[in-house]
C-alpha cells in the first residue's frame, strides 16, 4: 500500500486543507469587509459633499465632476460586486468549517495514539469529507475569490497554526 494513501496522511492532508479554508474564508470576510466599507465610505461622502461642492464646482469643475461620475459608476456597480456583499457568508463558513477542522484535529490525535481504528477512522473521516461537501454547497453562491495576497497570508497563517498545535 502507498503510504501517501494511508488513512493517516488523508486526516493529516484534509486536516490542513480545512485549516486553510478556515483560514482563507475569514480572511475573504475581513476584506470584504474592509472594501465594503471603504466603498460605501466613499459613497457617503461623495452624496454628502453636495453642499461643499457648490465651492469646489465654481474653482475646479473638473474635478467635482470626475468625484460625481465616478461615485454614480460606484454606486450602480455595488449590486453587481458579488465579493463585498458576501462578507457575512465568508464568516458563517469560516466557522462551520473551523467545527470540521476540530473533529479532524479529534481524529488525528486518537487515530495518532490508537485510541481509534483504522475502518472506524476511515468512516468517520468520509463523514468529515460529506460534511464539507455540504458546507461548500451550502455556500454555492458567496464563493471566496482567488487573491493572491489572502492565498499567500491565509497559506502562511495556515502552516503557523498546525507547526504550532502538532
Amino acid at each position: 500500500m502507498d503510504p501517501s494513501n494511508s488513512i493517516r496522511m488523508r486526516i493529516w492532508n484534509n486536516l490542513a486543507n480545512i485549516k486553510f479554508k478556515v483560514i482563507y474564508a475569514s480572511e475573504c470576510s475581513r476584506f470584504a469587509d474592509k472594501t465594503g466599507n471603504i466603498y460605501s465610505f466613499f459613497l457617503s461622502i461623495a452624496s454628502a459633499s453636495s453642499v461643499a461642492a457648490w465651492a469646489l464646482w465654481q474653482r475646479i469643475p473638473g474635478l467635482w465632476a470626475g468625484i460625481v461620475a465616478i461615485a454614480q459608476v460606484l454606486h450602480i456597480a455595488k449590486p453587481y460586486i458579488p465579493f463585498m456583499k458576501h462578507d457575512k457568508e465568508y464568516l458563517e463558513q469560516s466557522f462551520e468549517f473551523e467545527t470540521l477542522y476540530l473533529g479532524y484535529e479529534k481524529l488525528w490525535f486518537e487515530y495518532e495514539d490508537g485510541r481509534i481504528e483504522e475502518m472506524k477512522a476511515e468512516e468517520v473521516f468520509y463523514k468529515f469529507r460529506e460534511k464539507e461537501t455540504e458546507i461548500e454547497r451550502s455556500y454555492k453562491n458567496a464563493c471566496c475569490p482567488n487573491f493572491k495576497f489572502i492565498l499567500d497570508k491565509a497559506q502562511k497563517a495556515t502552516v503557523e497554526a498546525l507547526s504550532r498545535n502538532f
